[in-house]
């Protein structure tokens, strides 16, 4: 009966399909700003500035255990690797990055409360890892629907659970353990029974398989590992400089929460489109392949246009609305950093027609380009410009990033194109 809620009847899939990718996407983005929101308005800045650096570093966390081979899952349209082979080295990749995060706890000199809050958000973040797994073998098998009914309820519950500990207990230590054990409890109890329907699920290690999955995805997990930091640089940037107040960290995290709106809704068309192109790809139908990424490019386009001018005129009033801070003054740092958000959305466009032309080891030239100018531009910005300075530095590395992925796939597009044509 409770998988019958999940996989329902084969029939009207199309018609249910967006809907539930956007129900989804919607609550997925909500949980981060749900979370920051009640912290700041029931206990203060300073609370928010606990479970801000906590996030930090578990966001850094998830690249590890998810290793970037999601797309490369969803886009082995021949079933190279079977599923099970990506779910132990999945299991691996979790592992190895719970390994890290105590390592990266003792060096940054994490202790107490900021040291179990930074764990139990890892711990959350590598069951979203396993979610992830879960929900590419439904995207794999054109069961979108399942995908997005599965992340829906795992994270809207999740959101429920945190909320409610918050409110009754106002500590960010305990709600954060309680989350942890929820979200583990939510894979254990939705994702297993539905992917049995699917496919194998058993511990399956094979050197050679997962030698690789590590050489094919590695350029991809690279980029994803500096595009958090790139993501996290103007946060890195703003706590060097607040020291041990995080109070000035927390109205960062309040005023970024929207960047990745564009991104957000931009991706509800991209997740759907991503196995066609893929597929446009295997048959050589250029004309079909360039149409969806003309397609995205406007769509991108103008969810950037219109966020901008929506942030630059409500935003401060409503984000202070929501988190209780005073965020008045940051009207140009709000369109700023709505700029980012679409030129994020560009870069993900981009490194998706680069995986799917199998290139993607090249690309690890622009991400350490990037990181590089994060590295040189980000802080003395911040220093000189605070928070304006640290979003314009933002933009500016997401621009060079953006750019650099275009002038790749543009440069793979057209090699295949003549190749096709010469023979």
């Amino acid at each position: 009966m409770f998988q019958k809620l999940f996989l329902g009847k084969d029939i009207n899939r199309a018609e249910n399909t967006f809907a539930w990718t956007a129900a989804s996407g919607i609550v997925y983005s909500c949980q981060s700003l749900t979370f920051l929101m009640i912290i700041t308005n029931l206990m203060g800045e300073s609370a928010g500035g606990l479970y801000s650096v906590g996030m930090m570093v578990a966001q850094q966390m998830l690249t590890i255990g998810k290793y970037s081979v999601r797309n490369f899952q969803v886009s082995d349209i021949r079933q190279k690797y079977s599923f099970e082979q990506y779910y132990t080295f999945r299991i691996c990749t979790c592992l190895v990055a719970m390994l890290v995060t105590i390592v990266w706890i003792l060096i940054g000199g994490y202790r107490g409360k900021e040291a179990i809050v930074i764990i139990a958000l890892t711990v959350y973040k590598l069951a979203e890892c396993m979610s992830d797994l879960f929900e590419g073998l439904y995207q794999q098998r054109f069961r979108f629907d399942i995908s997005g009914k599965s992340q829906f309820t795992k994270d809207l519950v999740m959101i429920i659970a945190f909320v409610v500990m918050i409110i009754i207990t106002r500590d960010v230590v305990i709600s954060s353990i309680v989350l942890a054990v929820v979200s583990v409890l939510m894979v254990l109890i939705v994702d297993f029974p539905v992917a049995k329907n699917f496919a194998v699920i058993k511990w399956n290690f094979n050197l050679k398989i997962t030698w690789e999955l590590l050489v094919a995805c590695f350029s991809l997990f690279i980029s994803s590992f500096f595009y958090v930091f790139i993501h996290n640089s103007p946060k890195y940037a703003i706590k060097s400089i607040s020291g041990e107040d995080n109070g000035m960290l927390a109205i960062f995290n309040a005023l970024f929460m929207p960047v990745f709106v564009v991104d957000l809704f931009a991706g509800f068309t991209m997740r759907m489109w991503l196995t066609k192109m893929a597929v446009h790809h295997e048959k050589r139908d250029y004309k079909g392949f360039k149409k969806i990424i003309v397609k995205q490019m406007g769509i991108i386009i103008g969810l950037s246009v219109v966020s901008m001018a929506g942030m630059y005129l409500v935003g401060s009033k409503l984000l202070s609305l929501i988190y209780g801070l005073d965020l008045s003054g940051y009207e140009w740092t709000n369109a700023l950093l709505m700029l980012s958000g679409g030129l994020v959305a560009i870069y993900t466009l981009f490194e998706n027609v680069i995986i799917i032309y199998r290139h993607q080891h090249a690309s690890i030239f622009i991400n350490i380009g990037t990181a590089v100018a994060a590295i040189l531009i980000v802080p003395p910005m911040t220093i000189s410009g605070g928070i304006l300075g640290a979003t314009i530095g933002y933009v500016i590395v997401n621009a060079v990033r953006a750019l650099g992925y275009y002038l790749m796939a543009l440069y793979y597009m057209i090699k295949d194109n003549k190749r096709e044509m010469a023979d």
